[in-house]
């Protein structure tokens, strides 16, 4: 996967990054809407949880890293698609409150978009997928509580794509989904990519990148110093150290290609995942400090947050909604620096910079 585009060669085009409701908004008659929602329940009902699809259609190496089971349309534009979100995962492993990772629903929700795009828009294998933006907003986090099983999770996914003639070497698309889990309705989101041929991809990164050496530094193991090797940000070295505005921090995002989960297949640039992963952590920290700090200043903070501040512990936050976008690719060789500044409204702004260059921004919420 690509997540990352030069928006100057690559123009954004007229789709929106905004989760928009499945409901046509032409009104129908209420015998036709109830024979809809009848045959999307018995489509519902018929995915198969049973195995995994083609690892390739999803562009994944291990097919220990697919998560979907299975598809159905369900319309011109509408497609239903089965995924089991498992209890555990080398990288993706239950929230400290009990429900499953949001970088899983990340996960399964940008696989979603490949499928669909290979299975029902004949995008050949081989292309490249350049995600634009990416968004994912829980609303039942109890749906998503990690029981005694996997999760068997429904995506209802609207495929929204330019009219007119489409362009053969070029594929836009905006994938926008209402994910059930137990036919209850917990979290909506919403990818927008362009997919391109090896041949425009490799012109497209060749004008976009910069020169690449090898790392001058051994690069320290994930998790150094830190107990989980899921960790993926460093601290700023202090000779690079900057003032920096209140409310605002700072990190050094931890790239290493040999990572057997963020690097799953070779990458000639800074995986997508990896940033939104980068962009969930800082999120976090930064709401638990600020959490921490008003707590203490206007007295209320908990007895917990207390304890767990004053044995080094850390408050237990997870991440809502995360509405990020893409601008530029990564490169290997160059520090990404990672900020994020917490705002009086209650969100975490978030941005990945090399250098001059802004590869991603997003905006988080956290409980």
């Amino acid at each position: 996967m690509s997540i990352g585009v030069l928006q100057t060669a690559l123009p954004a085009g007229p789709l929106a990054s905004t989760v928009e409701p499945l409901a046509s908004a032409v009104e129908q008659p209420a015998p036709a809407v109830g024979r809809l929602q009848s045959m999307i329940r018995e489509v519902k009902d018929g995915l198969s949880f049973d195995r995994t699809i083609s690892r390739r259609f999803v562009h994944r190496a291990s097919v220990t890293e697919v998560f979907l089971t299975d598809a159905a349309a369900a319309g011109a534009d509408r497609f239903l698609v089965g995924a089991q979100l498992p209890r555990n995962h080398a990288l993706y492993r239950p929230e400290e409150t009990g429900q499953c990772d949001f970088m899983l629903l990340v996960e399964t929700v940008r696989q979603a978009g490949i499928f669909l795009s290979h299975r029902y828009h004949d995008v050949p294998l081989g292309h490249h997928f350049i995600f634009k933006a990416l968004s994912l907003r829980i609303s039942d986090p109890a749906a998503l509580r990690v029981g005694s099983g996997p999760l068997a999770a429904v995506l209802d996914v609207k495929v929204v794509t330019p009219t007119g003639a489409r362009n053969p070497r070029r594929f836009d698309a905006r994938f926008d989904m209402v994910i059930e889990v137990g036919g209850r309705e917990c979290a909506r989101a919403s990818a927008g990519v362009v997919v391109i041929d090896g041949v425009r991809y490799g012109r497209l990164r060749q004008r976009g990148r910069i020169a690449e050496t090898a790392p001058q530094t051994t690069v320290p193991a994930y998790g150094a110093g830190t107990g989980d090797d899921r960790a993926v940000l460093l601290p700023v070295p202090a000779e690079e150290a900057r003032p920096l505005p209140d409310g605002t921090r700072e990190w050094r995002l931890h790239v290493d290609p040999t990572h057997p989960g963020y690097f799953e297949h070779p990458s000639d640039h800074v995986p997508g995942m990896l940033l939104l992963e980068a962009f969930r952590q800082a999120a976090r920290q930064t709401a638990r400090q600020t959490g921490q700090q008003t707590g203490q200043q206007t007295g209320q903070e908990t007895a917990r947050q207390a304890d767990q501040r004053t044995a080094g512990g850390t408050a237990l936050t997870t991440l809502t909604s995360l509405d990020a976008e893409f601008a530029v690719f990564g490169e290997l060789a160059e520090d990404v620096a990672v900020e994020a500044t917490a705002g009086e409204d209650g969100r975490v702004r978030l941005s990945a910079t090399q250098g001059a260059r802004v590869l991603a921004t997003a905006v988080a919420r956290c409980a």
